[in-house]
């Protein structure tokens, strides 16, 4: 039964970013299997036939969702908007959150939450992006957990093997307009640096640690609890409600290019409320429609702030976002920096 699990995962799955265009969303033909209950073979088949754990961008369908039925007594979950790709993200703890909107600030272009190891052979995750190679093949985690004396594990009540999930896979953007992987997993220091394995909770960090290094992508290993809290805070604040196309209109604007030159000059010694007010009077602007773009210059970093501090509008701006940013991107992606 696994070997007809995995003939219709590689008939029905769509691996490759097809036809990827900006504004383009895909819309689901029907609603999907619940997650909830005993998995069965016929389960499986449809979430895949469905997309789920597949696809590229505004594409990509998380493994797991966040749906009305979950519910965690020990984390925070939900979900994040995205806009830029016109779809949600699906995160299972506060920690996966911040995470999401720190990768997207230092500037992934596309950030796949609960990616799927699959316990098959299957095609490499970057596949379908320019830079990979198609028809390249990854072996399945049950193959990898073998060979490292580790328990795969299956869902509960069956001979299914369970689909482990890393916890984001983020896509970035070269000069020459390839793609590489950096593969995330945010687990708090306790458990990152146990010393042996054993534990449910290690035992899936070094299967997701082996699974990326089958894939020849980097993994990442951080704690949100040593993020700066006014960090997370600004981000969430301050990500542009709009999508892709909306920020390239909004950035070519005189009033966005005013707003940017005039704060930039001024708003390190006065305070920024005042000069936006001022900004959206010359204009006979509304004053939302200037904090907006106003926010946007931020979370771009054309206007200087360092958001590991508090946001004050009533306060002056304090220099060293650049900074920050450039240290915590050069320090994710190393080599590729």
């Amino acid at each position: 039964m696994f070997i007809l699990v995995q003939n219709r995962q590689e008939k029905h799955i769509m691996w490759t970013a097809t036809d990827f265009a900006e504004g383009e969303f895909a819309r689901g033909r029907r609603p999907p299997p619940p997650q909830t209950g005993k998995m069965s073979h016929r389960k499986l088949s449809a979430l895949i036939r469905g997309g789920y754990g597949q696809g590229h961008f505004q594409r990509y369908k998380p493994w797991l969702r966040v749906t009305k039925r979950d519910y965690s007594p020990f984390s925070i979950i939900g979900h994040l908007p995205a806009p830029e790709l016109g779809r949600l993200h699906h995160f299972r703890a506060i920690a996966e959150a911040r995470t999401i909107q720190l990768a997207k600030w230092l500037g992934a272009s596309d950030v796949r939450e609960q990616y799927p190891m699959w316990p098959w052979e299957h095609a490499h995750p970057g596949e379908g992006l320019p830079g990979f190679d198609k028809g390249v093949r990854v072996r399945g985690l049950v193959d990898i957990a073998r060979e490292a004396g580790i328990s795969h594990g299956l869902y509960v009540g069956t001979n299914i093997p369970y689909v482990g999930t890393l916890d984001i896979l983020t896509s970035w953007k070269k000069e020459n307009g390839e793609f590489f992987l950096l593969a995330i997993d945010n687990k708090p220091e306790e458990i990152a640096t146990a010393p042996i394995l054993g534990s449910r909770a290690k035992d899936r960090l070094e299967l997701a640690r082996r699974y990326v290094v089958e894939c020849r992508v980097r993994h990442l290993l951080i704690h949100a609890e040593k993020f700066p809290p006014e960090l997370t805070y600004n981000l969430d604040a301050l990500e542009p409600r709009m999508n892709a196309a909306a920020r390239k209109i909004a950035i070519v604007t005189s009033l966005y290019k005013e707003i940017v030159q005039d704060l930039g000059e001024h708003a390190h010694v006065t305070p920024p409320l005042p000069l936006l007010r001022r900004i959206a009077s010359r204009r006979s602007t509304d004053l939302s429609r200037v904090q907006e773009l106003y926010r946007l210059a931020l979370w771009r970093l054309d206007i200087d702030h360092d958001l590991t501090l508090v946001l004050d509008n009533s306060e002056p701006l304090q220099k060293g976002g650049v900074v920050v940013w450039r240290e915590l991107r050069k320090a994710w992606l190393k080599e590729n920096a």
